[in-house]
């Protein structure tokens, strides 16, 4: 084998699951930060901005919500362990998940606005 450890079917559920969560979570407070400014969309910069401001002041919450939503969704099927190795990784490359968020809000207001 190359070294390489290949997904499972479950891995990848679980996988999307915490991303759906994370965007969940992130997008809350975007949506609080067009509510506070009253304005329906904002500037990449400022996107940028608080996405890097949320991931630093807020990871720790974010991954308690993410454990605490997946054992609420899954019960007695919530796999610790796996859950744990995720958000390991997740929160190793930190820059990785930051631009992927931004990404999706970025593209999220784009196609918002485009519909108009």
């Amino acid at each position: 084998m190359n070294g390489v450890k290949k997904e499972s079917k479950e891995d990848k559920t679980l996988t999307n699951m915490i991303k759906d969560i994370t965007f969940h979570y992130i997008k809350f407070f975007y949506e609080k930060e067009l509510e506070n400014r009253n304005v329906n969309r904002i500037s990449d910069e400022d996107v940028n901005v608080l996405v890097n401001n949320l991931y630093s002041s807020k990871s720790e919450s974010l991954k308690k919500y993410i454990r605490d939503t997946l054992k609420e969704n899954l019960g007695d099927k919530y796999p610790k362990l796996q859950v744990n190795m995720i958000l390991l990784e997740m929160f190793e490359d930190v820059d990785y998940g930051i631009q992927r968020v931004i990404t999706e809000i970025v593209n999220y207001q784009n196609l918002k606005f485009d519909k108009k």
